[in-house]
C-alpha cells in the first residue's frame, strides 16, 4: 500500500452493525504492516451470543480482501472450525434481576483459513495495494423467533488478546432470512 494509507476495517454481517468507538479508532492506524503481522494460526473469533441459536461454521469466515492499484480486487476468505463452545450466565441487569444465558463459540481457522490468510499477506508484499479490507462473514441458523444479539471479538496474534469488533448486533429473524 501507500505510505499513508491505512487499512480498511469492514465488519460485514447480514444483521446490524454496532461497532465500538474504541475498535473504529483502532482499525483507522491498521496499516500495511499490520495485516503482515497477522499470525494465522494464533487468530481467533470469539462469538457471544444471547440466545442458543447455532452458528453456521460452513458460512462463517474470516475475509480479507485487497484492492490493487490498478483497481483489481481480490477477496480471500478464511474458514474456520469451532475449537471450543461453553453456556455461561451472566449476572442480572437493574431491569431485570434474573442471570441471563449466554453461549458462546471460540472460532479458529482451519488450514484453508490459514492459506487463505498467508495468501493474502502473500499479496501484499509483491503487489501494489491501493487498500485492505478485514470483514467477518457470519452466519445464523435461520430457525430462530426472536432477536438474536451477538458480540464478536477477535484475536489477531499471540501477543494480544480479543478486542471487540461488533458489540451486540442485533440480527432480526425477518430481516435475517430474507
Amino acid at each position: 500500500m501507500h505510505k499513508g494509507m491505512v487499512g480498511l476495517c469492514l465488519l460485514v454481517l447480514t444483521g446490524c452493525m454496532s461497532v465500538p468507538i474504541s475498535t473504529m479508532v483502532r482499525m483507522a492506524g491498521f496499516d500495511r504492516d499490520d495485516f503482515l503481522a497477522l499470525e494465522p494460526q494464533a487468530l481467533r473469533l470469539k462469538l457471544t451470543l444471547d440466545q442458543d441459536v447455532p452458528v453456521q461454521l460452513a458460512a462463517t469466515r474470516l475475509e480479507l480482501g485487497a484492492e490493487l492499484d490498478s483497481g483489481q480486487q481480490q477477496l480471500f476468505a478464511g474458514s474456520v472450525q469451532q475449537e471450543d463452545y461453553r453456556e455461561y450466565q451472566i449476572e442480572g441487569s437493574w431491569f431485570s434481576r434474573e442471570p441471563q444465558p449466554r453461549y458462546q463459540y471460540l472460532l479458529a481457522l482451519d488450514e484453508a483459513g490459514e492459506a487463505a490468510i498467508r495468501d493474502f499477506q502473500r499479496v501484499l508484499r509483491e503487489e501494489e495495494v491501493a487498500s485492505a479490507s478485514l470483514n467477518v462473514r457470519l452466519d445464523l441458523d435461520d430457525n430462530f423467533d426472536k432477536t438474536v444479539l451477538v458480540t464478536v471479538e477477535v484475536k489477531l496474534s499471540e501477543r494480544e488478546g480479543f478486542f471487540t469488533l461488533l458489540d451486540e448486533a442485533t440480527f432480526e429473524p425477518e430481516r435475517y432470512r430474507d
